[in-house]
């Protein structure tokens, strides 16, 4: 967590200091941050699917919220009064159904769901699985070997 607050507090005095190197300095800290996922749910299809799915939660949820909000200032009024409960519990929520998000694929339709998940787990080794890590992981200072199983 403390390292966290230090790199957006990092990421703040970039923005401030130099605007112009703030885009490529949020996409270190967000594969930095996709790094840690990958990792900790085991870096293959599972991993893949819990940040797709939780991104894709997060995001629908933020629009949302701007559809939500009669006025800017509005949205702005309520978002800095409701950020402690509202987000961080619905995004507990996101995170509890990105893990199940195999679910989610099996409920597209009931044959094609588990047609599409049988796909997934085959050809995902096969051909994202490579590409994938060596963008997380090729500018990494602890970076790990490609074929890493």
């Amino acid at each position: 967590m403390a390292n966290r607050g230090r790199e957006l507090k990092s990421l703040g005095k970039v923005l401030a200091d130099e605007p112009r190197s703030f885009p490529s300095e949020l996409l270190k800290l967000i594969k930095r941050s996709l790094r840690t996922v990958w990792d900790a749910r085991g870096g293959g299809l599972y991993a893949c699917g819990f940040v797709v799915t939780f991104v894709y939660l997060e995001i629908r949820m933020f629009i949302l919220d701007i559809f939500a909000a009669e006025s800017v200032s509005g949205f702005f009024s309520e978002q800095a009064s409701e950020l402690v409960f509202k987000y961080i519990g619905q995004s507990l929520q996101n995170t509890i159904s990105a893990f199940m998000w195999p679910v989610h694929v099996i409920e597209i339709q009931s044959p094609w769901g588990v047609g599409i998940l049988v796909a997934l787990f085959v050809l995902f080794p096969m051909f994202v699985k490579k590409p994938l890590e060596h963008w997380l992981f090729h500018d990494a200072p602890e970076s790990r070997p490609v074929d890493s199983p």
